[in-house]
């Protein structure tokens, strides 16, 4: 008997320390792609002593998130379905680090009131006004007049780029949507009078559904598209500013190493400090458009040359 309690005080000693650093939890909306480079580049990043646990959201029910989320420990979910579900399951104590979504996204998912907004960041998927706009002036220093169309939950990114285009002295045409139904005709409007349409995420204005029609629209009509993407960029896009998931993944892993379990603070939110650049050359040249160099645009952004 003392022999079996011995044993149970040291294996107790023993994992006492690593519960007190905290656990991380990563959680993928999905098993393998994009998720899986995440995880794998914030593994490869992540220098702390702290454990490190993963999990696909389709092997967790309810009541494991509740009960991972009741800890002292840090939530991490990769994409939009894994931050969903541990939003609608918080258990109102664990920290919390989204990956994967865009920031007009993150502001829409609703936690529990327990839960302090400094246990609460993410990295955005989608990039700073000012990048996307360094790039517009690189890759098109002719271009003057701006297109962009946008629904109400894009109302703050209307505003930035308004003003960093006023700042910059260039025109933009906003165009607002309210439902799918006033997407073509709001295309109709604004291109006419753009030089370049903008893209930013949006579950009104352009998302994975209008995407191919958007595109569609906007070579007919010889406008060139600067889009947030990689994927764009093969689809149509003629220039992209883009974090890849493997940039996500490190800035995340970045920020969990600043992570205090004792009071469960996080650093801000923040788009991720790496980023890359692509061009669409096949799309240019049927535009008529000549685009710099690439690897002498990237080095002008400071743009990584790897994703």
């Amino acid at each position: 008997m003392a022999q079996r309690l011995l044993f149970f005080l040291i294996a107790w000693l023993v994992q006492a320390p690593a519960q007190a650093e905290g656990l991380v939890h990563l959680i993928a909306s999905e098993a393998g792609g994009a998720y899986r480079e995440v995880v794998d580049a914030f593994r490869d990043t992540y220098k702390s002593p702290r454990q490190v646990r993963f999990w696909i959201l389709a092997e967790l029910g309810a009541g494991q998130i509740r009960a991972m989320s009741g800890n002292n420990d840090l939530i991490v979910p990769i994409g939009l379905k894994a931050a969903r579900a541990v939003a609608e399951q918080h258990g109102g104590q664990a920290a919390v680090l989204t990956l994967m979504v865009p920031h007009v996204t993150t502001e829409l998912l609703v936690w529990p009131a327990s839960l302090p907004g400094r246990k609460l960041a993410h990295v955005h998927i989608d990039q700073p006004v000012s990048r996307t706009l360094n790039l517009v002036e690189l890759a098109f220093p002719l271009a003057k007049r701006l297109g962009l169309l946008v629904s109400a939950e894009n109302a703050e990114t209307a505003r930035q780029f308004q003003q960093e285009a006023e700042r910059r002295r260039l025109s933009l045409k906003l165009e607002r949507v309210t439902s799918p139904e006033d997407v073509a005709p709001a295309l109709r409007n604004v291109l006419p009078e753009s030089d370049i349409l903008l893209l930013v995420p949006d579950s009104i204005a352009f998302h994975a559904g209008n995407a191919r029609n958007v595109l569609l629209t906007t070579y007919r009509h010889r406008v060139p598209v600067v889009g947030f993407s990689e994927g764009l960029s093969r689809a149509g896009a003629v220039a992209v500013v883009y974090s890849s998931p493997v940039q996500i993944g490190r800035q995340g892993a970045r920020m969990a190493a600043r992570w205090r379990p004792e009071s469960g603070d996080l650093p801000p939110s923040q788009h991720a400090d790496e980023f890359s650049v692509a061009f669409n050359f096949y799309v240019a040249r049927s535009l008529g458009v000549v685009l710099p160099d690439l690897a002498e645009a990237r080095r002008k952004l400071g743009a990584s040359v790897e994703p």
